[in-house]
């Protein structure tokens, strides 16, 4: 017996700002805003009155919120106990992920709803996670095991796989949140990836030689004739048994790796964007600017995480 599965290509990109947890007092509020990513939210204890668009939502303990980028909100702690939550803010560049995801404004899931899912599991694995990674304050850690007893002005510092972990598990949970909608999960089971033809060995070696060759090319010029010419092949012959193996033509592979670089060092970088796109060799940075815009819809300035409020005030709010 000789069986392959073949299974889609994965080339999405995960972006993660903004991650804290935060206890309030009786009173607190927090003014009328939105972002330009995804905001999730979990309830860890106490309540909160969230006004979205307009309408009014009541955030209880062990429940969930999700939130559309651009969607204006503010939030007011008006109950008698004191509020704590969990707050991330993300971005996905998947279209398919985006499209479910930007469904609707806001997506609320209560505690016993969110009981029949993996969701209570996930978010217990992040609390861990992120107790293994809080740093001491004067000596003093979670005494308890709870966020809720860190002292105040805890910092949480990720090493490299728990920055993994925490990308794995803010994707765990987005999967639920999709779930829960029926129309999503339809789309869902209704999106059959295309398999490429079955490639032969040859072929697939030499479309893995050819992929060694654009990732060199992110940082240096060249073309697809280039590789075409240097492995003896014709230009539509060099596109055609790569796009068999990998399932997209080549010219198309190389914008994902220029993306994806484009991302990381925008996101990870002091570099100013003039520095990227030499760096990235494009011409000018208006080119480069209008590539990336055609890439992910939005421009290299907007993609760039924002300098956090927090910096300033000594707190990060939702």
């Amino acid at each position: 017996m000789n069986i392959d599965v073949h299974f889609p290509n994965i080339t999405s990109t995960l972006q993660i700002v903004g991650c804290h947890f935060s206890v309030k007092p009786q009173g607190w509020s927090f003014p009328n805003h939105h972002h330009y990513l995804f905001e999730l939210l979990y309830c860890w204890s106490g309540s909160v009155t969230h006004m979205i668009n307009g309408r009014k939502l009541d955030l209880h303990a062990g429940d969930w919120l999700l939130l559309q980028s651009g969607v204006r909100h503010q939030m007011q702690n008006i109950s008698e106990e004191t509020y704590s939550f969990f707050n991330l803010h993300f971005d996905i560049d998947d279209p398919k992920l985006r499209k479910l995801l930007s469904g609707s404004k806001y997506r609320h899931i209560t505690k016993q709803d969110s009981e029949h899912s993996s969701l209570p599991l996930y978010m217990k694995e992040m609390e861990l996670l992120l107790l293994r990674s809080l740093l001491p304050v004067n000596g003093q850690s979670a005494a308890n095991g709870t966020l809720e007893a860190v002292p105040d002005g805890g910092r949480i510092e990720l090493t490299s796989d728990n920055q993994m972990a925490l990308q794995a598990y803010t994707l765990l949970i987005v999967r639920e949140f999709i779930r829960f909608s029926s129309a999503g999960a339809a789309a869902v089971q209704q999106s059959s990836p295309s398999i490429p033809n079955e490639a032969t060995q040859s072929e697939a070696d030499t479309a893995h030689a050819i992929e060694e060759k654009l990732r060199s090319m992110i940082f240096a010029s060249g073309s697809i004739s280039d590789i075409a010419e240097e492995l003896h092949l014709s230009r539509s012959q060099c596109s055609k048994i790569f796009t068999r193996v990998y399932g997209i033509p080549p010219r198309q592979y190389l914008s994902r790796l220029k993306l994806n670089k484009a991302k990381q060092l925008l996101v990870n970088s002091d570099m100013t964007i003039e520095e990227i796109s030499s760096r990235l060799g494009f011409g000018s940075i208006s080119h480069f600017s209008r590539q990336f815009r055609r890439w992910s819809g939005m421009p290299p300035t907007q993609f760039r995480p924002k300098p956090s409020i927090s910096k300033e005030s000594g707190e990060a709010e939702g």
